[in-house]
């Protein structure tokens, strides 16, 4: 600093010691203290010794001595009982010296810091469940109308199989047509749309309004039922030994038909042909579990972990199978539920989600 001007120096000089408050302590180079001045106990430093270890004297300084040559700088420390101080160690000829300043203006500042990063952390974390409330919505969307367009497609293709006269088939051609612009038009809108769509949050757990699981069920087998028929494989509801029992679940019945729809959807696509998927109801007391069996290959080792992630498929690439899983479990564990997969005895894999009953007002 000697390329400072004198007046630029004494106004340095002044600032530190009048609004920093030094300090001083000497410690030889055995680390036992040798001298102290300064405000020392306005760090909440008192008893002090001449010739006894620093480190046991002061517990801030324990381990920091003989420097053996090196400079530290601390900017904030906590001194106990006193203020929080700038700590600085530094090698001289006659020992090794600690200088506190005064760290209160750092203190406050470095707390104003973590504040406004707590603030600013929780507001990301609210900005991307709002993200992910609004993914959700978007991706149940398309997938809804995906699942839609299957069943018209199933039965389009069913009838082409069929004897019609040339006219039905000029119609039947042109309907496969337009299902099949409707497909590039929900591709088109995932793209598009992904940003601007309002979360749905609103759900049923009053008894007279809640849903039934069995008759969303049936609404979904019947969507689906072309798409079955097509593709040789039986659809299977089981309600036995209660078929009349009160299947009523916490949620709402849209989005109930969906997740059944997904699970279901996702047991066609690896259900081979001539096997049986099976929906079945069993009452749990205060809850209900529903499942979904197939006589499929099984979940490949790689994605059982995975599974009700967003985007998750096989190295094969078969189906969407992260979209509408993902849906489902956000979907269920939001209602008070619970999601899961197991693999069968006899083989294949069973789908299984749980929901509370809903309760009587």
């Amino acid at each position: 600093m000697a390329h400072l001007p004198t007046p630029v120096l004494d106004y340095l000089n002044h600032l530190t010691a009048e609004y920093r408050e030094p300090a001083f302590l000497l410690v030889n180079h055995h680390g036992n203290l040798i001298g102290w001045g300064g405000p020392v106990d306005t760090y909440g430093i008192t008893d002090l010794r001449a010739g006894e270890p620093a480190g046991e004297l002061i517990s801030f300084l324990e381990g920091l001595f003989p420097l053996e040559s090196k400079r530290i700088a601390l900017p904030v420390i906590q001194t106990g009982d006193g203020r929080p101080a700038e700590l600085h160690l530094f090698p001289a000829a006659e020992g090794d010296y600690a200088i506190l300043l005064d760290a209160r203006t750092q203190e406050r500042q470095q707390r104003l810091m973590q504040q406004k990063g707590n603030e600013l952390n929780l507001s990301y974390q609210r900005l991307i469940k709002e993200i992910q409330k609004k993914e959700i919505l978007l991706h149940s969307i398309v997938h809804d109308l995906g699942g839609q367009l299957t069943g018209i497609k199933g039965g389009f293709e069913l009838l082409a199989n069929e004897e019609i006269s040339a006219q039905g088939r000029e119609f039947l051609e042109i309907g496969l047509r337009q299902v099949k612009k409707q497909e590039e038009l929900i591709g088109e809108i995932l793209r598009a749309f992904a940003a601007e769509v309002e979360s749905l949050e609103l759900f049923s757990v009053d008894l007279d309004k809640a849903p039934n699981l069995l008759l969303a069920a049936h609404a979904v087998s019947e969507a689906l039922s072309p798409a079955f028929a097509l593709n040789e494989v039986k659809l299977l509801i089981e309600t036995s030994p209660h078929p009349t029992a009160d299947w009523k679940v916490v949620g709402e019945q849209s989005r109930l038909e969906r997740v059944i729809s997904n699970l279901m959807e996702n047991a066609l696509r690896y259900a081979p042909a001539h096997t049986t998927v099976s929906f079945g109801c069993r009452d749990e007391g205060d809850k209900i579990l529903a499942t979904i069996d197939d006589q499929g290959p099984g979940i490949p080792p790689e994605l059982v972990d995975s599974l009700f992630q967003k985007i998750v498929q096989g190295k094969k690439g078969r189906g969407r199978i992260g979209l509408g899983l993902y849906f489902c479990r956000m979907t269920i564990e939001n209602w008070g539920g619970e999601i899961g997969h197991l693999p069968l005895e006899r083989g294949g894999t069973r789908f299984w989600f749980r929901l509370p009953r809903p309760k009587a007002e």
